[in-house]
């Protein structure tokens, strides 16, 4: 994940800041189920050292609850590094290290956004805030602060700017859901952390889905079959992990189609409910209590026995 998208997934977070209690246990918390604490030492220092760099620049925006300072943020990611016996030291040293990394490209010159990329974040805003059937090419292309004959040298029409703009998210999640997807995890860790990247996405790119359901768009279907068929190109995989695991008596004997639809429909389930109430949180929040129902259930056996007795 970019700096960027960190930061709108920070900020997405800290929707939820208001009600963590100030005392550093409650933040601390907070932050431990926010951010992503699986991987290797190198993967989650570099998640930590993200998160911070975020929350850095959100308390330099002014972006950060009142309630709230940088340095309350300090001393509760030396703790959580300390807990992944990662050691403080060494996690300011990653923190530096990005610092340094970002004088330089200062030095150098960020690279500029291009007039396409400028033209979709416009188109994005304006969507976003007029609704797709209000919107005009006329007030995208001044939000984008090009003329309208430059935005029609890029996209025919509207349409054609819209379904770029889902196209170029869709695949986004592609990339980070595949590496997982063909990576060497047991199918249980497997599963788990395609579900926090599925989130994030959603987490991230809330605006333009709830677009998509508001808008009642015909690509909002599209959108979920696209996906489907991405991932249905790695279900052999899939199913030798799944054999594996059934060998090892980690698994039931059950239909995979079966499995995988019911997987998908409860996650979407799960997005519905997080529409409904208008994304006052955040989707990965919800991912300890969705793994333990897919993993386990929600029935506690034990009293149900006793019950039927």
């Amino acid at each position: 994940m970019n700096h960027e998208n960190k930061q709108q997934a920070v900020r997405s977070m800290l929707k939820k800041l208001s009600q963590v209690k100030r005392e550093e246990g409650g933040l601390k918390s907070f932050v431990m189920r926010s951010i992503r604490l699986d991987g290797s030492e190198e993967e989650i220092l570099e998640e930590m050292a993200q998160w911070f760099l975020a929350v850095r620049d959100l308390s330099k925006q002014g972006a950060l609850p009142s309630r709230f300072s940088l340095s309350e943020f300090i001393p509760v990611f030396c703790r959580i590094a300390e807990d992944k016996n990662i050691g403080a030291d060494r996690f300011f040293s990653g923190v530096l290290e990005k610092m340094v990394l970002e004088s330089e490209e200062v030095l150098r010159g960020a690279p500029k956004p291009s007039t396409k990329d400028k033209i979709l974040d416009a188109a994005l805003d304006v969507f976003s805030e007029k609704g797709f059937h209000l919107a005009t090419v006329d007030e995208i292309a001044e939000r984008a602060g090009v003329g309208k004959g430059t935005l029609y040298r890029y996209f025919a029409n509207k349409e054609t700017l819209f379904n770029e703009l889902v196209q170029l998210r869709l695949d986004e999640l592609e990339k980070s859901a595949m590496a997982i997807l063909d990576g060497e995890d047991d199918v249980l860790t497997m599963i788990t952390k395609y579900l926090r990247v599925y989130f994030e996405f959603f987490d991230q790119n809330q605006r333009l889905y709830r677009l998509i359901v508001q808008e009642g768009l015909d690509v909002g279907d599209q959108v979920q079959d696209l996906y489907f068929k991405k991932v249905m190109r790695r279900i052999p995989l899939l199913k030798r992990k799944i054999y594996g695991a059934r060998q090892q008596g980690l698994l039931k004997d059950v239909d995979f189609h079966t499995v995988f639809y019911g997987v998908m429909g409860f996650m979407h389930g799960v997005i519905q409910k997080w529409l409904a109430r208008d994304c006052s949180y955040s989707l990965v929040e919800e991912l300890p209590g969705v793994v333990e129902v897919l993993f386990y259930g929600f029935v506690n056996t034990s009293k149900f026995v006793e019950s039927q007795n």
